[in-house]
């Protein structure tokens, strides 16, 4: 549990620390972040939400509790960069959507993809919470 946190606190650290980096970031909004921040924000946050979404659907259907525990920490997760979206007032519409419900597009079919592989058996949900954990730590890198 401490390794995902320490994990879960990295990846944080990593995907926003250019909020607080100083210099030319490209152009601004008017948040005084650059587009790109902008939008690595708020697609940070879908990422997360996605991951809680198919974790919460797989606790729902197996009843197995590292689902529903590592939601818990994808909640947290999804708490965390809701507070940066609301902090530069970016589009807040993205916090308040219904499970499965993404304004990313690419985000909204990866969502049904792996719900359906996860849908197949336990193993083949274990097995999606290991792709989105790899795709957690391709962002990292």
């Amino acid at each position: 549990m401490k390794t995902k946190l320490l994990f879960a606190l990295i990846l944080v650290a990593l995907l926003v620390a250019p909020l607080w980096a100083k210099g030319p970031n490209g152009p601004s909004t008017s948040s005084g972040l650059s587009v790109t921040e902008k939008d690595n924000i708020l697609y940070l946050y879908e990422e997360e939400k996605l991951a809680h979404d198919i974790y919460v659907a797989m606790y729902n259907l197996y009843g197995a509790y590292i689902f529903n525990n590592i939601s818990e920490s994808e909640q947290r997760h999804m708490d965390s960069v809701a507070k940066l979206i609301s902090k530069y007032e970016l589009d807040d519409t993205v916090v308040y959507n219904d499970p499965g419900i993404f304004l990313n597009e690419d985000i909204e079919i990866l969502y049904g993809d792996l719900l359906e592989e996860g849908e197949k058996d336990l193993t083949s949900a274990l097995g999606v919470g290991v792709k989105i954990e790899v795709m957690d730590i391709g962002d990292i890198e």
